[in-house]
């Protein structure tokens, strides 16, 4: 009798454990059906001069199948990767689903890089984009 409690506590932990589960990426709307980006955008708009130190701007268009919130990623060429930033898109003119995210930098050494933003929530990214500024 002991064992037979037992293994249903352990089964239901078990149905529990794994039913709440999710990854970080895998977020959900109300209907419970996964939001997809169908495109993204990435500006980035160098110092004035390209000369440092001087004020950057990242800002980033996400397009959705539906109204929501899409992790993204902004991946450095070569080096580091930094999110995930969630953006949430809304319904907005011609029934496009849009979301803006917008970061500034203040460039205060020579930088040389590009990137692009991604999303782990289905295959589409950005083009790479250019960061340059000399010191």
């Amino acid at each position: 009798m002991t064992n037979s409690i037992k293994l249903i506590a352990a089964t239901l932990l078990t149905l529990v454990a794994t039913s709440a589960a999710t990854s970080a990426f895998d977020l959900k709307i109300g209907n419970n059906s996964k939001i997809t980006a169908t495109k993204i955008q990435l500006g980035i708009k160098s110092p004035a001069g390209n000369v440092c130190p001087g004020d950057a701007s990242f800002n980033i268009w996400v397009f959705s199948d539906k109204p929501g919130i899409v992790p993204v990623l902004i991946v450095r060429k070569g080096g580091a990767v930094t999110g995930p930033h969630l953006i949430e898109t809304h319904k907005g003119a011609n029934g496009l689903n849009m979301g803006t995210y917008a970061q500034q930098l203040n460039i205060v050494a020579p930088v040389d890089a590009e990137y692009r933003i991604l999303t782990p929530n289905s295959d589409v990214a950005s083009n790479w984009v250019k960061l340059k500024a000399d010191c």
